[in-house]
């Protein structure tokens, strides 16, 4: 039996059914998008600063799209939540307008891993899962944290529900 952590609240849970894994994409490449923002909107401060006061409106612009960047990306990253339970996998997107898309276990009929270099290095990876009758990938976890562990979940899980067939 699968170590049972904590059910979001918006996961409906069956009769007998716990959740394996609940989890977000990795903060590691929020992070560094928060970085590049944070550059952005320091160099937009920079020219408001330094230009000549005719000139020092070229850097709110500037500013204010570092700004925007950053709370985007934030904003991406707490939108995002997936859960392997033992019946199946879903994945909510969304923060004002929610979108679920569930895949009952018993259609998986492939689960990949695969990780740039850069997750490689952040310990991160996208999860994919292909479904009886759908082309290509039918859902996918993006930058997992730790997502050998988690494609293991996924596939233990599919296994199992296909024993107790």
């Amino acid at each position: 039996m699968a170590e049972s952590v904590e059910a979001p609240s918006w996961v409906h849970l069956a009769a007998g059914e716990d959740v394996v894994w609940a989890g977000r994409p990795s903060p590691y490449l929020v992070k560094r998008r928060l970085t590049v923002a944070a550059v952005v909107f320091l160099v937009g401060i920079g020219l408001v600063s330094g230009l000549p006061g005719e000139w020092t409106w070229v850097g709110w612009p500037v500013a204010f799209a570092g700004l925007g960047a950053g709370v985007v990306a934030y904003v991406r990253n707490q939108s995002v939540t997936c859960v392997i339970t033992t019946a199946k996998l879903t994945k909510r997107t969304g923060i004002v307008g929610k979108s679920v898309k569930t895949v009952p276990l018993d259609r998986v009929q492939n689960v990949s891993l695969t990780q740039s270099s850069l997750q490689r290095v952040v310990d991160c990876g996208d999860v994919s899962v292909e479904t009886a009758g759908a082309d290509g990938d039918e859902l996918v976890f993006e930058s997992v944290p730790n997502p050998v562990a988690v494609n293991g979940m996924l596939v233990d899980q599919t296994a199992s529900t296909r024993v107790d067939r």
